[in-house]
């Protein structure tokens, strides 16, 4: 038989690795009841009883009571790790801006800062703006750079597979130095990673093979293959703005000529309407789109039909179930999806694919690169020991919460794994 010793060692781990296991669960999913728990782990009722005490004890959870009630006719506990454990940071390096977004394990975003950028900027000039609105941010959560525990950037931009440089320099040149993550490591004092912002996204539960394209000044693609996210040998698959329309076209700043975005990018209408491609030329188009303007509806249904033709060779490729459309022109939906639609029908190949338009909109980014913080902590090595922060009364702050297990997108960047 074993020692005494022995057996104490192995249920002491088999508890630790159980406090992990409910801990997990939380993060991934946000909240949770004790009866949810006990589906999504298969541990006992008395054993999740007895962990979630513990951990309460120790300030790792709070429970707070929901409207909905239980088939005893009493409230429902929700679980959740409690903010002062400390808080996640995201962070979107788009073309034309930089947004910043602070949370905490319980998925609450307590600020959210957009700063508009020159169209071309450069992180000369631009860390310095990413630092200042970090700060803001923190400043409206009631936190200091202390209580970070870990930030994602996305990028407009191909990233290496290792998630620590830009893996095409020429797609976003003022931002490809070496050393992006480890300056902002060093200035945020926090595990820095990078990411392509076309993979930071909520994916569509249940749908194990999408394809999600950002509709932006540019045009990008995260895809999702058997559940998971295809990256490619490099890091490179997804940049689906560069599948070339025709080989005579113009040139791009890719070196090819004739690609995607050229037609179907807000860049690229601006550039068709004469319109300057500057800070707040993008939001301008749309609202004019959203207000009826006969020549820029006629621009952006063009620019659709062009998204839609490089869509269709996409699904002949990947026959995916379902296409969703984020971005900045996820707003214009309505002038979308019927062209993109009509140019998918016209392939027999392509009848699977059903489009969707992202309900997360601008902020699809922004959010998923919060999320693989809070969610994946061993992907940015966070760190464990953070000082406390005191709780808040959510009614004191601005507080956003991303969408639920019960929406169409899930709590998840693409491609994690949710527990289910």
């Amino acid at each position: 038989m074993p020692h005494d010793g022995t057996r104490s060692r192995t249920s002491s781990a088999i508890r630790s690795a159980n406090r992990s296991l409910i801990v997990d669960v939380l993060r991934v999913n946000g909240q949770a009841t004790r009866s949810q728990l006990r589906e999504l782990t298969g541990l006992s009722r008395a054993t999740v009883s007895a962990l979630v005490g513990e951990l309460a004890g120790r300030g790792l959870l709070v429970e707070e009571s929901n409207t909905e009630t239980g088939s005893t006719g009493r409230p429902v506990g929700v679980l959740s790790l409690d903010r002062s454990n400390g808080l996640g940071l995201g962070i979107d390096i788009g073309v034309r801006h930089v947004a910043v977004a602070v949370g905490d394990l319980g998925r609450n975003v307590y600020a959210e800062r957009w700063r508009q950028a020159p169209v071309g900027h450069a992180s000369s000039s631009g860390l310095e703006a990413v630092v200042c609105e970090v700060k803001a941010a923190l400043h409206e959560a009631g936190a200091d750079l202390d209580h970070l525990v870990g930030a994602v950037v996305g990028l407009a931009a191909p990233v290496s597979a290792e998630g620590g440089r830009i893996a095409e320099p020429k797609l976003l040149p003022g931002w490809a130095e070496g050393r992006l993550a480890g300056h902002l490591a060093d200035a945020l004092g926090v595990p820095v990673k990078l990411e392509n912002t076309a993979t930071l996204w909520g994916r569509a539960a249940g749908i194990p093979d999408l394809v999600y394209v950002k509709l932006a000044s540019r045009v990008g693609a995260g895809l999702v293959i058997n559940g998971s996210l295809y990256r490619g040998a490099d890091g490179l698959a997804g940049e689906f703005g560069h599948l070339t329309l025709d080989p005579n076209g113009p040139p791009c700043r890719c070196g090819g000529r004739g690609c995607l975005e050229l037609y179907a990018g807000g860049s690229a209408i601006l550039l068709e309407l004469g319109r300057k491609d500057t800070g707040d030329g993008i939001d301008l188009l749309i609202d004019d789109a959203l207000a009826g303007d006969r020549v820029v509806v006629d621009a952006v249904t063009r620019a659709a039909r062009h998204l839609g033709q490089g869509l269709a060779s996409l699904a002949k490729l990947l026959n995916p179930q379902r296409i969703v459309i984020g971005g900045e022109f996820s707003q214009l939906a309505d002038l979308i999806t019927a062209p993109v639609g009509e140019e998918l029908t016209r392939s027999c190949f392509t009848s699977a694919a059903t489009i969707e338009i992202s309900s997360l909109g601008r902020r699809a980014s922004l959010l998923g690169a919060l999320a693989l913080v809070l969610t994946q902590p061993s992907r940015v090595h966070a760190r464990t020991a953070v000082p406390r922060l005191p709780r808040v009364d959510g009614s004191a702050h601005q507080v956003l919460t991303f969408p639920t297990r019960n929406t169409r997108e899930v709590l998840t960047p693409a491609g994690s794994k949710l527990a289910r």
